[in-house]
C-alpha cells in the first residue's frame, strides 16, 4: 500500500497520545478516558484498511493531533517538552522491540487471552489496564533501553495510575510501531517537522 503524510502523522498522534496520557497521569492530572479507551483499543486492531481505523477514526487521536500539532510548533512547544521525551523515547524503543522476535511472540499470545478477557469487562476496567500493564512489564520493560516516567510521588505510586501508565505505554509502542509501518522515520520528521505540524493541526481542526 501507499501510505502519505497524513497516513504517519495519524500514526505519530498515536504516540503523542500515549505520551500526554503517561504525563498526565504522573503528575495527577485528568485523566482525558476517551483518548485512554482509543488508545488501549488500539492494540486489539489487527489487519485494519486504514491507519485512522486502528484507532477507531481519527476522532480516536483528537488528543494526540493536537499535542503533535503544538509539541512540533515552536511557537506553542513550550511546557511539552516532557510529552516531546515521551514520544520519542516511545519511538526508540519500538526499534529495539521490533529486533525481539519472541518479545513479540508473547505480546501476540497475550492478546489473544485479553480479547477473551473483553467478553466480560470494559476495556477501561482494572483488570484489562491491569493485563495490559503486566504485557508492558514482561515484554517492553525487559529491553535494555527503558523509558523513564516522572512526576508527581503521590500519583506514581498509586498502582492503579502505575498501570495506567504502563497500558498507555503499550499503546505508543503499538502507535509507533504502525508509523514505523506507515513510512515514519525520524530523520523525515526532523526535516519535515513543519509539514507533519501543519497537517495535524488541520486535521485536528476538521474534528470540530
Amino acid at each position: 500500500m501507499n501510505y502519505d503524510t497524513r497516513d504517519r502523522v495519524l500514526a505519530l498522534a498515536g504516540v503523542f497520545q500515549a505520551a500526554t496520557l503517561v504525563a498526565d497521569i504522573a503528575h495527577g492530572r485528568g485523566l482525558d478516558e476517551a483518548a485512554f479507551r482509543s488508545t488501549l483499543e488500539s492494540l486489539l486492531v489487527e489487519n485494519a484498511d486504514t491507519t485512522a481505523e486502528v484507532f477507531g477514526g481519527e476522532a480516536g487521536v483528537r488528543l494526540g493531533l493536537l499535542m503533535t500539532r503544538d509539541a512540533l510548533d515552536p511557537a506553542r512547544q513550550r511546557g511539552q517538552t516532557e510529552v516531546l521525551r515521551y514520544a520519542f523515547a516511545i519511538v526508540q524503543v519500538e526499534r529495539r522491540f521490533s529486533k525481539r522476535r519472541d518479545l513479540q511472540q508473547i505480546v501476540d499470545t497475550r492478546m489473544t487471552r485479553l480479547r477473551d478477557q473483553l467478553a466480560h469487562f470494559d476495556i477501561l476496567h482494572e483488570t484489562i489496564v491491569g493485563a495490559v500493564a503486566s504485557l508492558y512489564q514482561d515484554t517492553i520493560s525487559t529491553l535494555r533501553q527503558r523509558i523513564q516516567v516522572v512526576g508527581n510521588a503521590a500519583a506514581l505510586q498509586d498502582e492503579r495510575n502505575a498501570d495506567r501508565i504502563r497500558a498507555a505505554l503499550m499503546g505508543g509502542v503499538r502507535a509507533a510501531v504502525l508509523w514505523h509501518q506507515v513510512g515514519g522515520r525520524r530523520w523525515r520528521l526532523l526535516l519535515n517537522r513543519r509539514a507533519v505540524q501543519h497537517t495535524a493541526g488541520q486535521l485536528h481542526a476538521g474534528l470540530d
